[in-house]
């Protein structure tokens, strides 16, 4: 099916109408799709450009995307059963294509296909309408997998084969987060003019009245205010701490600050989706290099997701650290290779060079120390690797050296 674009007309009101007049209530609710019934449009005639640029707008509630005509057939006859619109089509183009003019809710996607991958596709879906749900749909359900199309953007992730109980359901949510993105939209208000920085104790005071009658507006206490205030500044005095960092409270709370400003940028992002909470996670370590305290409670309160569901996540990928990490992540070998031609020797001299032990990070925050059990290129035994760099047996002037050059172009740029 060259270039399979359908969509079904839906079943009639009793499942058991087949006559000719249950027939033709079908065929009148959809006759302006008439011609997007047909499987192939080749076989009217008709190209897939113009197939694609005659679809109706908002044509679709779903549109499945998949190679494999068994998996596009069966998602399409189990949504038409629940009563929704469903689009097919074999490619990544063509999905596109029809997407753009279908307009609609959910895309179903699979991630490996002719042309251009699900990924690319995922990739592209926000540029066409940020509110659209992409869902995928892949016989490749490694963790990896799941964690990067969760970061493009994915709202859910099925494995195939899958029941269509659950395809359905997912799509049912897809829905019901649309809606709630369109609620959400914001709608556009003049620009506020930002508050002038104090220059004086009065200043200070009138800013904080105007935070007082803010919180008020809420519904919050002023009593609430204040103990928040509180720990979010012995939150910044921890953070500075927990770094090595010797500052001042006003700048360690302005870092602070910075940084909410920051988890705000990211959640605006992704609309405050609590389903987006891995993706946002990943972001947040993005900018970071790591997952502060107070990072993590600020999404906990702007989400309402209770702290400890935020660390069970963290906690569970690898990905995620809850520790500091420098700019720079050095990994030694231990493996079996490494180990008997001196990988405990090589592991030993890094931490001489640098004051540090495994897992730690050296008090500039420059470099991060981490053993492994393989690097894959035993070969080159005792390895290490600096960022994206392998090092094959190094000596101790080549460490002292790497290094070196390592800092002094931090300093430089």
């Amino acid at each position: 099916m060259q270039g399979c674009v359908a969509l079904r007309l839906p079943p009639a009101r009793e499942a058991n109408d087949l006559s000719i007049a249950g027939n033709l209530q079908r065929f009148a609710l959809l006759a302006p799709l008439l011609l997007y019934a047909v499987p192939n449009p080749a076989e009217r005639g008709v190209d897939m450009e113009t197939f694609v640029q005659n679809i109706p707008a908002a044509a679709a509630d779903v549109v499945v995307i998949d190679d494999e005509e068994s998996i596009r057939e069966g998602c399409r006859q189990a949504l038409e059963t629940e009563g929704y619109r469903a689009v097919i089509a074999e490619n990544g183009l063509d999905g596109l294509e029809i997407v753009t003019r279908a307009h609609p809710r959910v895309v179903l996607l699979d991630l490996r296909m002719p042309g251009i991958s699900g990924v690319e596709v995922l990739e592209r879906l926000p540029g066409i309408d940020p509110r659209i749900v992409p869902i995928v749909i892949t016989g490749y359900g490694t963790i990896d997998a799941a964690v990067h199309s969760m970061r493009q953007g994915a709202f859910d992730f099925l494995t195939k084969p899958f029941d269509m109980d659950q395809l359905v359901g997912a799509v049912e949510r897809g829905m019901k987060r649309w809606d709630a993105a369109e609620a959400a939209r914001p709608r556009v208000e003049p620009d506020r003019a930002a508050p002038k920085p104090a220059r004086t104790e009065s200043d200070a005071i009138m800013q904080g009245l105007e935070a007082v009658s803010a919180f008020s507006a809420v519904g919050a206490r002023e009593s609430s205010l204040t103990k928040t205030l509180c720990e979010l500044e012995s939150e910044a005095v921890y953070h500075a701490r927990q770094l090595g960092l010797v500052q001042d409270k006003q700048k360690a709370v302005s870092v602070l600050a910075s940084d909410l400003r920051m988890v705000d940028r990211v959640l605006e992002k992704h609309e405050f989706r609590k389903s987006a909470l891995i993706q946002i996670l990943l972001d947040l370590q993005a900018e970071k290099r790591w997952l502060p305290r107070h990072v993590l409670m600020w999404v906990s309160r702007r989400l309402n997701i209770p702290a400890a569901r935020i660390y069970q996540v963290a906690h569970f990928y690898e990905a995620f650290s809850l520790t500091p990490q420098g700019e720079h992540t050095i990994q030694v070998c231990l493996g079996t290779a490494c180990h008997v031609r001196r990988g405990p020797e090589l592991a030993s001299s890094i931490e001489s060079v640098l004051g540090i032990k495994a897992g730690e990070t050296d008090p500039t925050q420059r470099f991060t120390l981490k053993q492994v059990h393989c690097l894959g290129c035993c070969a080159l035994a005792p390895v290490m690797k600096v960022d994206d760099k392998y090092y094959g047996n190094p000596s101790l002037d080549d460490l002292k050296s790497l290094f070196a050059v390592s800092v002094e172009k931090e300093k430089n740029s």
